[in-house]
């Protein structure tokens, strides 16, 4: 059993680190081995990856605790998107608090936008430098995986796919809770246009000028990148949509429960969680192919996988469903058997937790 303090943002943040993190601490990882969870969430406005004097206190600041709470530990496993330049620094600073504890440091990069960042050798001379205290890098994509080993050695780079809880099985309370009136098309996430709310308005609104009755509900909250995306967001809405906020992680199985469909239209993704937990709900997913959604996401059995900005694509993947139920709920019921398979929490921790006794073993 290792002694392992766990970094990132937790409660009241939400989003994908905040939930992979409460699905670790809630997982057969807390049985196996001994997590400290240091909370690094904050309550000011975001900073967007920017180099504020907001974002440098706060790093000086958590750095501090990381020092603080390394000492006795075995492992110290940080969670970050690793982009931009500012979040890299600020992962090597918490990195290197670490090691100077004696501790093995593992930095999980959660964040697919790391590809659009680590493009010339001048950020990937800054990258490789910056990671110097790092034992292990952790991808949870395969594609951030080969990016990762083509710019560190291969034997630092892990992959370990996100993975999320399977709760009782959903059928009976969901069939319960979906008699309703038109079919329900589900959105979790952040409220930014990279998310691809906007184009999922627009394929909405496609389908109620063909007649194709639906609702369509928003859930999330504001994005990284500040009060500014969510308003581009909020602009576009219409009275026929539905803003819902956000929910704690003890609200959402009765959110996905409301729903018929969950869709995530992206521009970039990583392994995104949402897509996860709506396949664990037992919903059929309609998800763009950026990232290892098609890898989660078996098109045409667990749902649809479609070319990211085609609306038209989107739209009619989103009116096969809406106008079938027996195709919802076989495929519905297809993606809790996959989650279960290959994404399911337990899975996730297993892989997790051979990585730390891989550590404490010496292989650093």
């Amino acid at each position: 059993m290792s002694k392992v303090l766990l970094v990132g943002k937790g409660a009241p943040d939400r989003g994908g680190i905040p939930t992979f993190l409460e699905t670790l601490l809630g997982s057969r990882l807390a049985e196996d081995h001994e997590l400290h969870f240091l909370n690094v969430a904050h309550s000011d406005p975001p900073q967007g990856g920017r180099a504020t004097l907001a974002n440098v206190r706060r790093t000086v600041r958590d750095v501090s605790a990381v020092w603080r709470g390394a000492r006795g530990q075995d492992v110290v496993h940080i969670h970050s998107a690793l982009s931009p330049a500012v979040t890299v620094v600020r992962a090597a600073a918490l990195a290197l608090a670490g090691r100077a504890r004696g501790c093995a440091v593992v930095v999980h990069a959660h964040g697919g936008n790391i590809r659009f960042w680590l493009t010339t050798p001048w950020r990937r001379a800054i990258f490789r430098f910056a990671m110097l205290p790092v034992n292990r890098i952790v991808a949870v994509w395969t594609a951030g995986q080969e990016l990762l080993s083509s710019v560190l050695p291969a034997e630092r780079v892990a992959l370990i796919d996100n993975g999320v809880p399977l709760d009782a099985d959903p059928g009976p309370a969901l069939e319960e809770e979906q008699r309703h009136g038109p079919p329900r098309v589900l959105y979790v996430g952040l409220m930014t246009p990279r998310k691809g709310v906007l184009d999922l308005l627009a394929a909405s609104r496609l389908l109620r000028e063909r007649g194709v009755g639906h609702e369509l509900w928003l859930l999330g909250g504001t994005p990284d990148e500040g009060a500014t995306a969510e308003a581009e967001v909020r602009a576009a809405l219409d009275a026929d949509v539905r803003l819902l906020g956000t929910r704690a992680r003890a609200e959402m199985p009765a959110a996905f429960a409301s729903a018929d469909i969950l869709c995530l239209p992206s521009w970039w993704e990583a392994m995104p969680l949402s897509v996860l937990e709506g396949m664990a709900a037992g919903l059929p997913v309609v998800a763009t192919d950026v990232g290892d959604v098609a890898r989660a996401v078996a098109d045409g059995v667990t749902g649809y996988v479609v070319p990211a900005h085609d609306l038209e694509e989107l739209a009619a993947a989103l009116q096969r469903l809406i106008e079938d139920p027996d195709l919802r709920a076989r495929m519905g019921a297809a993606g809790r058997a996959r989650v279960a398979e290959l994404f399911s929490a337990d899975v996730t921790a297993g892989a997790v937790s051979a990585l730390y006794d891989q550590l404490r073993g010496g292989a650093r």
